[in-house]
């Protein structure tokens, strides 16, 4: 008993506490006993004495109900299933009327059950299917959020899918449109037909050491076009896992950003050109000034007077245009600083939406990834029960050759009752004949 508990315990805040059970008995003390049980760890257990009262609370309660475990009731089976095929339902089987199971198995049964009924098993098999099913739903989930996911990117993204060692599967319209090349061309081609000739190869074996380890690789790539011009890309690499949690390919996000680097360009060129300027301004006017100086150094009459009033007014001239090309070069200045910062609030707000976007497809993937861990768990309980199944119905036919051998010997055992009946009937009729001749 004490082990009984310990073993039911085991069922407490599992998938068990979010189900409702259907539960179809017509032995009054056995329902009462199991529903005892089976209340402790169900959210929910409907009750029915028979198969009508059964169907009738199926048909109120359908959304809700998670598994159903019901009596060896061919017509309630027929017409669940006509309504439903993926609700899960567990027979109860009586061990004298075994012939009717093959019958049921059409049905899609779960599994199969004999009374009197074993709490903790029967508890055992229905948390493997219902956990075994709420995997599969998060995977199904999934698989749609990641369609839902292509498609938003579609319209926004180069979005592109390749092999494991590379090979494009598949690209999008937005891809084949700034790379210059057709679906033709690229789909079979390695990816690297797109890749500039300028970005180094460390980078390559850095994103693919991290894409190999089932992990998103980011970062800004140099791309190249069929004709030979420049695209940048902010790239968003990561892997998609099988049903056994392996990579069998992988999906890249790229958002064009060839504006923005050549704005950046421009401006650090614009920047160097405003320095040349300044340099060249500043050589020039200190040429001016030496020779005006010099000159009136080497005077002394009036003329000479003259041309150095002549030379204050070129200084003066000159100071002025210096300062008109320093205000020039404080507004170009401030212009720079204006742009640099344009470029900077670009430059974060699409580093913020890669990185959310990162961070959701990490989050996505790690989910799926234990999803699919999970999976193989409950995968490799149901083999086990699908092996324990088919031992039973090995059982099954064994006990149905022995229930056969019994009719066998019951029929004989017949025949000899109805000799010795006849053996009787004589005897009696002796004994009669014997005791009138006595008289």
């Amino acid at each position: 008993m004490l082990n009984q508990e310990v073993e039911l315990n085991k069922f407490k805040d599992s998938i068990l506490s979010e189900s409702t059970l259907l539960y179809i008995e017509d032995n009054e003390e056995e329902q009462k006993s199991t529903l005892e049980v089976f209340g402790k760890f169900f959210e929910n257990v409907l009750v029915a004495n028979n198969a009508t009262k059964g169907l009738e609370l199926y048909t109120q309660n359908k959304k809700q109900i998670n598994v159903i475990l019901t009596v060896c009731e061919i017509p309630f089976l027929q017409e669940i299933r006509n309504n439903c095929w993926n609700v899960p339902i567990v027979v109860i089987a009586e061990e004298n009327n075994l012939s009717i199971l093959p019958q049921i198995i059409k049905f899609k049964i779960a599994d199969f059950i004999f009374k009197p009924i074993q709490h903790v098993t029967t508890l055992k098999i229905f948390h493997s299917i219902l956990e075994q099913i709420d995997h599969l739903n998060i995977l199904e989930k999934q698989q749609q959020e990641l369609l839902q996911f292509k498609d938003i990117l579609e319209d926004q993204t180069l979005v592109s899918e390749t092999d494991l060692e590379g090979n494009i599967l598949y690209v999008n319209d937005l891809f084949c449109e700034v790379s210059g090349y057709t679906r033709e061309e690229l789909v079979g081609q390695p990816h690297n037909i797109v890749r500039h000739p300028d970005v180094s190869p460390k980078i390559f074996e850095t994103l693919w050491s991290t894409i190999q380890n089932g992990k998103v690789w980011t970062g800004k790539i140099k791309n190249k076009a069929k004709d030979g011009s420049d695209f940048y890309v902010k790239a968003t690499i990561f892997p998609i896992f099988d049903s056994k949690g392996e990579v069998k390919k992988y999906m890249s996000s790229r958002n064009l950003i060839t504006d923005e680097e050549q704005e950046k360009q421009k401006l650090k060129k614009y920047i160097m050109s405003q320095r040349t300027e300044k340099i060249r301004y500043e050589q020039e006017f200190s040429e001016k000034v030496k020779i005006e100086v010099d000159g009136a150094l080497s005077r002394t009459n009036l003329a000479n007077m003259q041309k150095i009033e002549q030379c204050n007014t070129t200084v003066k001239e000159v100071q002025e245009e210096l300062h008109r090309l320093r205000t020039e070069k404080v507004h170009a200045s401030r212009k720079v600083i204006s742009l640099e910062k344009e470029a900077k609030e670009k430059e974060e707000r699409s580093e913020k939406i890669q990185d959310a976007y990162k961070e959701k497809v990490d989050k996505l993937l790690a989910t799926t990834k234990t999803a699919y861990e999970q999976y193989e768990v409950v995968k490799k309980k149901n083999d086990g029960f699908e092996a324990k199944y088919k031992k039973s119905q090995d059982n099954i036919k064994k006990f149905e050759t022995h229930i056969e051998d019994y009719r066998k010997k019951i029929r004989n055992l017949q025949d000899v009752i109805k000799s010795l009946e006849g053996d009787i009937k004589e005897l009696k009729l002796a004994i009669k004949k014997s005791e009138e001749n006595k008289k």
